[in-house]
């Protein structure tokens, strides 16, 4: 996990959260289908906007190919050697969180999600 800033004064955010993943990653796919489907049910899924950046390798995560030309600006924060799945949390147009992994989902990306929506 890596902290990039830190949270401005409470108020009414705009959350943009990316998932970054790779059509040939099992652990993207089972994020996808269990805590992926899950989280889409929660009531922060429809507070926040949600984009994805898949690849079909893992080799090509982070080739321009793959990254909307909006997003691009945020790729720069994620190491060459980062692993997928990985979560950029963005809250007006700050990148305040990067983290990766089924832990990381859990224990950070996602109570963070939290605690700027609330």
């Amino acid at each position: 996990m890596k902290l990039i800033s830190p949270p401005s004064v409470k108020s009414q955010r705009h959350v943009t959260l990316v998932y970054v993943g790779a059509e040939n990653c099992a652990p993207c796919d089972i994020w996808q289908r269990n805590q992926g489907t899950a989280f889409r049910d929660t009531a922060e899924f429809y507070r926040l906007t949600y984009r994805e950046v898949k690849s079909p390798s893992l080799l090509d995560v982070l080739k321009d190919d793959h990254w909307p030309e909006d997003l691009r600006a945020y790729r720069q924060a994620i190491g060459r050697h980062a692993g997928v799945p990985l979560w950029l949390v963005i809250a007006d147009d700050r990148l305040v969180l990067q983290g990766s992994g089924a832990t990381q989902w859990q224990n950070m990306v996602l109570p963070k999600i939290k605690s700027l929506l609330h």
